[in-house]
This record gives C-alpha cells, sequence and structure tokens, in this order.
C-alpha cells in the first residue's frame, strides 16, 4: 500500500522564508513528491493533522486557509483515487506509476503524457515492437498538437477527425495514416481501461480512412530456383542474406524475425519448434534436408541458429540487432534480385508469399495453406494468394479471348 503524507519540502526553501506543500508518497521504500500550489511559513502548517493553520487575519484571512485545506482535501482524494484504482488491478506498479497517473490527469498536456506511461509500460514487458510504434505515433501526434492544450478527455470524434485530415494534408498515405489511428486508438482503449474519463462517444468510429491491399509479391518455381542456384560465394553478405531468404522459403515462410531468433534448443527430433512473435503461435516444421544443410552451414557457438544476435543477452539490444539485420537483409536481397535478373524487388517477406502461392499451385487447400503460414484466420491467408487468383482468371481469360 501506498502512503501519502502531507508535509512542508524544508529542501526547498525559498527567498521569503516560506516552503512548498508537497504530498510524500512512499510506496516500497520508493519516494515521489506531488507538489500543491501553495507555499507555507513554517508555523502556518500542522503536519499532524495535515492542514493549514489560521494565525490572524495579518497573516491569512479564515476564508482562504479554509479554501487552501479544501483544495489540499481535493487534491488528496485525486491521488488516493489514483492508488486505488492501481490496487483494485492487482498488478504490480510503482510510486512513479502513481505520479504518472496524477499528472495525466491534471497536466495540461495529459495525452503525450499518458502516451508515455504506455511507452514506459510497454518498454517494462520488453515490447519492443509496441513501442517502436508508439513512439512513432506520439511524434506525430505531438506535431499535430503543437502548442495547444490537449487532455486526455479532448480526444473526440472532432480531435481524431481534425487529425485525419492533417494527416492527409501532409500527404501520408492511407496505410500511415491507418497505423497512427491504430496506434492512438489502442491508447485511447487503454486510457478506458484504466478508468479515465473519456469523451462520450466513441471517436474513432467515422474515421474515412480504410487499409488499402497492397500488391502482394510472390515468385515462380523458376524464380526461386535462380536463387537457390546462384553462386554467391565471392559476396558472403549475399550469400547469408540468400540463405536466409531460403530458409524461410524452405520453412514455410518463416518470418525474419522468428528465424533470427531461432534458439538450437527449439530444434529435436528432426522438428522445428517455434512461437511466432506476431501471434505467439507454436508452430512445427520437420527439418527437410534443405532446412538441415543450412543449419549446418551457419553452426556457431551461441545459443541461436544464425549468428545475428551473437552473445547479446539484454533484451532491447537484441531488438536492435534484429532492427539492423532486418535493414541490412532486405538491401542484400535487392541485389541479389537483380543479380538473378529478377523483375520482382527480393526482399524478406517475399519468400512467405511465394510458400504459399506455390504451396496453392499444388493443390493445397487453403486450410492447409493457413495452417503452414500460421495465420489465425484463413481471411489473412486469401490476402496472400489474392494476387496468384487473378494470374489465373488472367490466363483462362487469354485462352477464351483466342477466337
Amino acid at each position: 500500500m501506498t502512503s501519502v503524507k502531507l508535509k512542508l519540502n524544508k529542501d526547498r526553501v525559498r527567498c521569503d522564508g516560506t516552503y512548498p506543500l508537497v504530498f510524500q508518497l512512499i510506496h516500497r521504500r520508493q519516494k515521489k513528491l506531488i507538489y500543491s500550489p501553495f507555499k507555507l511559513y513554517e508555523d502556518e502548517f500542522d503536519e499532524q493533522q495535515g492542514k493549514v493553520c489560521y494565525l490572524s487575519e495579518e497573516r491569512r484571512m479564515q476564508r482562504e486557509v479554509r479554501r487552501m485545506n479544501r483544495e489540499i482535501r481535493q487534491q488528496r482524494k485525486s491521488i488516493g483515487r489514483h492508488i486505488e484504482i492501481l490496487e483494485q488491478r492487482r498488478e504490480s506498479y510503482t510510486v512513479a506509476d502513481v505520479v504518472f497517473r496524477y499528472k495525466v490527469e491534471h497536466d495540461s498536456l495529459s495525452l503525450l503524457h499518458y502516451m508515455d506511461m504506455q511507452i514506459a509500460y510497454r518498454e517494462r514487458l520488453s515490447r519492443f515492437g509496441s513501442v517502436a510504434a508508439l513512439r512513432n505515433t506520439r511524434s506525430s501526434v505531438s506535431s499535430f498538437i503543437g502548442q495547444r492544450i490537449v487532455a486526455l478527455s479532448d480526444v473526440n470524434g472532432a480531435f481524431i477527425r481534425d487529425y485525419e485530415e492533417w494527416l492527409l494534408r501532409r500527404g501520408v498515405c492511407c496505410n500511415t495514416v491507418c497505423y497512427y489511428m491504430r496506434n492512438l486508438r489502442s491508447v485511447y482503449n487503454q486510457a478506458v481501461l484504466d478508468g479515465y474519463p473519456m469523451s462520450g462517444n466513441y471517436p474513432f468510429r467515422f474515421l474515412h480512412s480504410k487499409p488499402q491491399h497492397t500488391v502482394k509479391r510472390a515468385l515462380g518455381r523458376d524464380a526461386m530456383r535462380r536463387i537457390a542456384g546462384i553462386d554467391l560465394s565471392d559476396y558472403p553478405h549475399l550469400d547469408m542474406a540468400r540463405d536466409l531468404f531460403m530458409f524461410s522459403f524452405f520453412s514455410r515462410g518463416m518470418p525474419f524475425v522468428d528465424m533470427v531468433f531461432l534458439k538450437k534448443s527449439a530444434v529435436s527430433g528432426g522438428v522445428i519448434s517455434y512461437r511466432r512473435h506476431k501471434t505467439n503461435q507454436l508452430l512445427h516444421v520437420e527439418v527437410t534436408p534443405q532446412l538441415a544443410g543450412l543449419m549446418e552451414k551457419y553452426a556457431n557457438e551461441s545459443e541461436w541458429v544464425f549468428p545475428v544476435l551473437r552473445d547479446a543477452k539484454d533484451k532491447q539490444v537484441q531488438y536492435r540487432l534484429y532492427r539492423v539485420a532486418l535493414e541490412r537483409e532486405n538491401r542484400n536481397l535487392k541485389r541479389v534480385g537483380e543479380l538473378c535478373g529478377l523483375d520482382t524487388v527480393l526482399t524478406a517477406y517475399v519468400a512467405r508469399h511465394s510458400w504459399a502461392t506455390l504451396a496453392k499451385e499444388t493443390g493445397a487447400a487453403i486450410s492447409v495453406i493457413s495452417e503452414g503460414l500460421g495465420h489465425t484466420s484463413e481471411k489473412t491467408t486469401q490476402i496472400y494468394l489474392k494476387e496468384f487468383d487473378r494470374r489465373v482468371v488472367d490466363q483462362v481469360n487469354r485462352k477464351v479471348s483466342s477466337l
């Protein structure tokens, strides 16, 4: 339980001899201060009763003393309410969390402060992808707000509509607008769950921007053979990029993040068992000769199958190494695609789409492909295969058109 005590901050004596009146919060041996708006002389404050004392009309009028004590009681109630909410959640919290919640309610820039609180919370959970997304969104929202005063309760339909229009005027594409709105919506929903007073109507109901499906790039069997067969022994960096691409393809489109974080302990009894970072779904992949050959080629002394994270133990360092590796992979794959004479710009994700497309060409059912990719919904799989379906229809149309 957090203790709350009203006291004078004797470490901050002012030029006129007064001291700031503060609430001292202590929780698990950590201490924080929340300042009241009042500065008092030492004889004006009764620490035992926790209130301002009336001395004389020459010092302060009784009416002013009553008003000060009334505001102090309201401030104490506000602090107590936030402590009670955190206690009811039955989750571990710090005294800094109490101060953050109080500031969110009383600070003029509470929307940004609440976003800061969410960023800090996700950092503690090591959800670094979510942290990066929320930081990008906060930066955008901060630019939109400028010098205006925005509280959490100000996030209403008009605010969301104005923010959307502002993004579009700046030339931000629809998918990026949806990306910002999705992150802002998650912040709003979390604030509602945390019990903060919000606008009456749900402000995201009337968004105009809708996600636009990007063209899914998939390679045919001949192109995949060209990539697998090209000699890159003189270019070790391109060779590794190609090998990781092929490992993804041979492992039913394993995402790059899951390959980078794939541990040797996940390989047992001729099966790779891993959980997808995106969905936490457990997948099992048979170790084919192609996969076994690639794992043997990159055998190393670390705990990882591929020597990308090296010996990094800190999760934040690991995430940073992964992001750097992904940028390097896509840059090198682009060069590999050029050397192979491909029209498609090669990226790490092309392997995943290519596996899905070639699986369908073999006659595999959508449900089987969905299971292989680790999708939680067949609708997602249909998006992967939409471009393939169009090519089949175009081929039929050419035959019909040959009169």
